[in-house]
């Protein structure tokens, strides 16, 4: 499979939004293995990367590769499950197509949710982590009503740049061996 990183989207999904960071690795890219990174994140782990973590769990079934997740985000709480679409030792494509928000934590939504996440070479000491974290809305109305709960994007932002940076800082640590 062809990798379409930061441009992911399912058929229907014209009402998306996209937030993209990136942080700096001290190690060569050739060092990291980010799908193994991946697949072996457990739930200490995850919970570990930021407070709004909540729970973790993954699983292979006929060769695929599925994770949960339950996070909550500004004022939302977030239950994705996740397949994995492609992957490489640089990079890892995940699709939610079902994710449930709860807005306040109290009325059920259902979006599509990408995640991606990959390494690239800086220099030959160092590498960069870029993280895409997306939203699918099923139509127009749920989007514009979530830019208001979500300010903007604000709280999915601010939550993206603290857990990438934990993920860049724990890559570093786990392949520096």
């Amino acid at each position: 499979m062809k990798n379409k990183f930061f441009q992911q989207q399912t058929p229907s999904a014209k009402y998306s939004e996209r937030f993209v960071q990136n942080f700096p690795i001290n190690i060569p890219m050739e060092k990291i293995d980010l799908y193994k990174w991946f697949i072996e994140m457990n739930d200490i782990d995850y919970r570990s990367y930021s407070p709004a973590h909540k729970a973790i769990g993954s699983y292979f079934r006929n060769e695929k590769f599925f994770m949960t997740n339950v996070e909550n985000i500004g004022m939302d709480s977030v239950i994705q499950n996740y397949e994995l679409k492609s992957h490489a030792a640089n990079s890892i494509q995940m699709y939610s197509a079902k994710s449930k928000v709860y807005i306040w934590r109290w009325f059920p939504v259902t979006v599509g949710v990408p995640w991606e996440m990959y390494v690239q070479p800086v220099s030959s000491t160092s590498c960069r982590f870029i993280c895409m974290i997306g939203v699918d809305y099923p139509n127009a109305l749920l989007r514009i009503a979530n830019w208001f709960n979500g300010l903007g994007g604000l709280f999915l932002r601010k939550h993206l740049k603290k857990e990438g940076k934990a993920f860049a800082l724990d890559i570093e640590q786990k392949f520096s061996l």
